[in-house]
């Protein structure tokens, strides 16, 4: 399928004047000062439908808006402070490479809306790398990367998102146009950015150290760091380093593992909830504020994390 095209927009024209505020509002009155549960991935949860490991999970905003709604609902349900949009991958040129014919508009309001159905207080819009290289800052490949991100970063933004969530970047050179181009839109709307990283700690990527991934992102404005898509040992390992690299908002978010292909075409993880809840009594003790799962979990490792921040912070 053919994707719309649409021509770039210059950073002036993007009005930011119907932004949501009341969401990002909250969020930066909590975060960082008590434990905020994140809900769990959303594309391995897609993915592990009968049948639907091939299709992007993007394309779902789409095709079955309802369901990934209901999706978003569990997540609530199981004690999410803060949903994330089903966006990842619905940047132009990812939605182009899954053959995904809907517009960046199109496909990045229709995920706003799925995931503002929920009624969380706060909706960060999930922008994940885009797949585009450049070598030199002021060159078109580094322009065209930057605009790619913009405009996703505008649409979630002006579709309702509290802020904009940049996750999964294992190299600076990635989250550079990325982080350029989301707080070029933001206006005052949190931009956090999460890394993924070894066991050692260095981004997979280019393989700098956690802690000066961190202090370039924090240098540069963002709300909050953390890491993702990563394993629990190696998340837990990244915490207390975060902490003392920067003063922001500490976020992590590991994987359950990888997965195994059903019969059936589907994906499937294994999950351990109860693993989660006791990293996250680790997580919290050493300075993370922000608490969720990455690939492979689902509502009921939301529920686990969830049951120990009200026993322990809140009751």
């Amino acid at each position: 399928m053919a994707h719309d095209s649409e021509a770039p927009r210059d950073s002036r024209s993007f009005d930011t004047s119907d932004y949501d505020r009341e969401g990002s509002t909250w969020l930066f009155e909590r975060m960082g000062k008590i434990p905020l549960v994140v809900q769990g991935p959303m594309g391995s949860l897609l993915q592990s439908q009968v049948g639907a490991g091939d299709i992007p999970p993007a394309y779902w905003n789409i095709a079955d808006p309802e369901e990934v709604a209901r999706f978003h609902w569990l997540y609530r349900a199981a004690g999410a402070d803060i949903v994330i949009t089903n966006t990842f991958q619905a940047s132009e040129p990812a939605l182009a490479r899954d053959e995904v014919a809907a517009s960046v508009a199109r496909v990045n309001r229709q995920a706003v809306w799925c995931a503002k159905r929920a009624g969380a207080p706060c909706v960060l819009g999930s922008v994940g790398p885009c797949g585009l290289t450049w070598l030199v800052e002021d060159s078109s490949d580094y322009r065209r990367a930057k605009d790619v991100y913009r405009t996703q970063a505008y649409e979630l933004l002006a579709a309702g998102v509290h802020g904009i969530l940049l996750e999964t970047f294992t190299s600076i050179r990635d989250l550079q146009p990325a982080l350029a181009g989301a707080l070029e839109v933001a206006d005052g709307q949190p931009v956090l950015v999460s890394f993924s990283v070894d066991e050692a700690g260095n981004l997979l990527g280019d393989g700098l150290n956690i802690e000066a991934a961190c202090m370039y992102a924090a240098a540069q404005g963002t709300a909050a760091v953390g890491v993702n898509c990563c394993s629990i040992p190696a998340a837990t390992a990244a915490v207390p380093r975060m902490v003392r690299a920067v003063k922001l908002p500490v976020m992590v978010r590991p994987h359950t593992g990888f997965p195994r292909a059903g019969e059936d075409g589907s994906l499937a993880w294994s999950e351990n909830p109860r693993q989660f809840a006791a990293a996250c009594a680790q997580w919290c003790a050493d300075g993370a504020t922000l608490v969720g799962s990455c690939c492979g979990a689902g509502p009921q490792t939301t529920g686990a994390l969830a049951g120990f921040v009200e026993r322990t912070f809140r009751l």
